[in-house]
């Protein structure tokens, strides 16, 4: 699971909503990369938080503000249970919570459904 959510060139093949993520280089902490939402203007986003095989951390930096997306990736045997955070902060994030991570909350099963799809064919060609 980790080794797609950290892939995140790939991010739109499980993401419908996302045209493209880019990023020039390793995912690491501190690099950035471009995120571009169908419909939606390029944002900025920076890795906060990379703990293999646990946790992702990113920051988008939209205006007057930040969005802080924690995704979870927490063994239990053979399950993995995958726990996602959404933060806004800042004058009008206020405003980006709810045109933005409200939305991220209301698709967030399908979304999952479909990471968790690729993620698993992934594994089965030996991907990752």
């Amino acid at each position: 699971m980790f080794a797609t959510i950290a892939d995140v060139d790939s991010w739109n093949k499980w993401d419908v909503d996302l045209e493209f993520t880019r990023m020039d280089g390793a995912a690491q902490v501190g690099a950035g990369f471009i995120l571009k939402p169908r419909g939606g203007p390029r944002i900025k986003i920076f890795i906060e938080e990379f703990q293999t095989p646990a946790r992702f951390v990113d920051v988008a930096q939209l205006p007057l503000a930040k969005m802080r997306t924690v995704h979870e990736f927490i063994q239990s045997g053979r399950r993995t249970t995958i726990r996602v955070t959404i933060q806004t902060w800042g004058p009008l994030g206020f405003f980006w919570r709810k045109i933005v991570a409200e939305k991220q909350i209301r698709s967030a099963a399908a979304q999952t459904a479909a990471f968790v799809a690729y993620a698993r064919e992934r594994f089965q060609h030996g991907d990752v």
